[in-house]
């Protein structure tokens, strides 16, 4: 697909658009309010990627985590769509309330356990943040806690966002630069 923004090539990668990064800024310096314009349009595409993220997580199984967890996502403005996690916000546990917690959990800290599964540590195997052996010696491996919470892992697939992002991602690119062109015509006008 291609655009006055540049050209899609759909592989591997999420979304990838050639040519974009040096289209933007050669825009910035020919039209003045070129930022300002790109970057609510971008935050409208990424906001719709938003709602479908939700969408999907709803769609899960054992979904709790993974819809906990999109009420923290938020479409940012910038030139490019971008999503970002308020990380820093708590996350509800059903299980343990943050009120009875030394230390409160974050939605930054159950993201990527909620999208890329976990289960590989028991619960009586606490990781090295955890405890030690019973032999008294640091355990082996890196992590801090349990993850018997989570869904089974995934590996790089995802439970909701990144599926996603890679079942829209030419929706993704055709709907930016379908907004890019629209405020380079906007911007014509003026």
């Amino acid at each position: 697909m291609a655009s006055r923004g540049g050209t899609f090539i759909s592989i591997d990668e999420p979304v990838l658009i050639e040519g974009l990064g040096d289209f933007l800024r050669d825009l910035a310096k020919t039209y003045p309010d070129f930022n300002k314009e790109a970057r609510i349009a971008s935050q409208g595409v990424a906001e719709l990627l938003v709602v479908a993220a939700t969408f999907e997580a709803a769609s899960v199984t054992r979904n709790r985590q993974a819809l906990e967890v999109m009420k923290g996502m938020r479409a940012q403005r910038d030139r490019i769509p971008t999503i970002k996690l308020q990380e820093k916000s708590g996350f509800v546990s059903k299980s343990k309330p943050n009120r009875s917690r030394k230390t409160k959990v974050t939605r930054g800290d159950v993201f990527f356990g909620a999208e890329f599964g976990g289960g590989k540590h028991g619960s009586s195997n606490r990781t090295t943040a955890g405890a030690k052996s019973r032999a008294g010696t640091e355990m082996g491996r890196k992590g801090g806690g349990r993850t018997t919470q989570f869904l089974r892992h995934r590996g790089k697939s995802g439970y909701f966002f990144w599926p996603t992002v890679r079942k829209n991602k030419e929706n993704i690119a055709k709907v930016y630069l379908d907004a890019i062109d629209k405020v380079l015509d906007n911007l014509k006008d003026r």
